[in-house]
């Protein structure tokens, strides 16, 4: 089942029995799905630089949330909190990501995958890296 598909079934359990019946696993599921569903699918037509963007932008845009599921997933395996690595920092880079400018992308990307790496590496060490 897909992302979105599996955010559904989870909200309504959360709903039913509260965000403390998911596993942690599922609690990360739902935030990347959270994160497609308003950061990737959700356009501002009044902003210029999000009125239009291009094909290679929305792709590295998917591939940053799910670059943030799959690492942070690593980080749930090898022993990190799922509460810290739900507020990490570079969660809000990426759903800034959209409103970079098309010529900056490709540095903003970079930028965003290396604090995701170190931020989730620093959630497994038990340390506050961000």
């Amino acid at each position: 089942m897909g992302l979105l598909q599996d955010e559904s079934e989870l909200e309504e359990i959360v709903n039913l029995v509260g965000i403390d019946a998911l596993s942690p696993s599922d609690r990360l599921k739902l935030e990347a799905a959270r994160s497609i569903r308003e950061d990737y699918l959700h356009q501002n037509a009044f902003d210029d630089v999000d009125t239009y963007t291009s094909p290679e932008k929305q792709h590295m845009m998917m591939q940053l949330i799910l670059a943030y599921y799959d690492e942070a997933g690593n980080a749930l395996k090898q022993g990190a909190k799922v509460t810290d690595l739900i507020g990490i920092e570079c969660r809000e880079a990426i759903g800034r990501f959209k409103y970079v400018a098309e010529k900056d992308i490709a540095g903003e990307y970079d930028k965003i995958i290396a604090e995701l790496k170190s931020e989730c590496a620093a959630a497994v060490a038990g340390k506050e890296a961000f």
